[in-house]
């Protein structure tokens, strides 16, 4: 299925993320939504290809590929976080682009805010709804490249092994009662603990209420500031 058919249609999808998307019940505008200071570079370079910032989208595929690079957090909340993100000391990558820019890729892939349910509070108990999507970490070791699942980068050091669910879901984030975007606020894209801000989420509830419980794999050999791609890809919804 053909999600977009050109640039103008991904540039009214860009002005309606900025300035027109809904609010929830739960946060009513008491203010004027606020924009970025610059917009994100849109590029089309191929049948349903776009270059949008720093992201490589695939409308065809309905996938997205970010840059980034690990960090040297060690008890995680976090999958990723952008550049400096006030987050980054518990996340396990930095991606190379914000949040806006992000969520207009993952609404460019089909990714609808409308189907999502995010979560109420810092570890809600309650799983998250939304989009599945699969999210693959790639990176060169030894002259090859390796990838591997994202929730692969999480270590659970009370059952000594790997998170193993791979069930990812778009949540959107939300807008606060000023108007800003909670995920541009904090500077996060993808989590795991189950919190408003990212706009992306698990829906496993293992590190949901133990901080600590989680840290970076030290089996994965990955330094410090290792450049890493991040692939999103966006499944079929069931039943469909």
């Amino acid at each position: 299925m053909l999600w977009i058919k050109n640039i103008h249609i991904f540039s009214l999808l860009v002005v309606w993320l900025l300035f027109c998307r809904p609010l929830t019940a739960e946060t009513p505008q008491t203010g004027p939504l606020v924009a970025p200071s610059k917009p994100p570079a849109i590029e089309k370079i191929g049948d349903h290809l776009f270059r949008v910032g720093t992201l490589r989208v695939d409308t065809a595929k309905r996938q997205i590929t970010i840059p980034g690079r690990t960090l040297n957090a060690v008890v995680l909340e976090f999958v990723a976080t952008v550049p400096r993100g006030v987050k980054a000391y518990e996340s396990a990558l930095e991606l190379d682009t914000d949040a806006l820019t992000f969520n207009a890729a993952c609404i460019l892939i089909g990714l609808d805010p409308s189907r999502s349910k995010r979560p109420q509070r810092h570890f809600d108990p309650t799983p998250p709804e939304g989009d599945p999507l699969e999210i693959l970490v790639s990176w060169e070791a030894l002259g090859e490249t390796r990838q591997i699942p994202a929730e692969e980068l999480l270590f659970d050091k009370k059952n000594n092994r790997p998170f193993s669910n791979s069930r990812w879901v778009y949540t959107g984030s939300m807008l606060l009662p000023n108007g800003r975007f909670l995920a541009e606020l904090e500077g996060v894209l993808i989590g795991f603990v189950h919190t408003p801000a990212p706009l992306i989420e698990n829906v496993a509830v293992d590190a949901v209420g133990r901080y600590g419980a989680v840290i970076f794999n030290p089996n994965l050999g990955l330094q410090p500031g290792t450049p890493v791609t991040m692939t999103l890809r966006a499944l079929p919804l069931a039943g469909r």
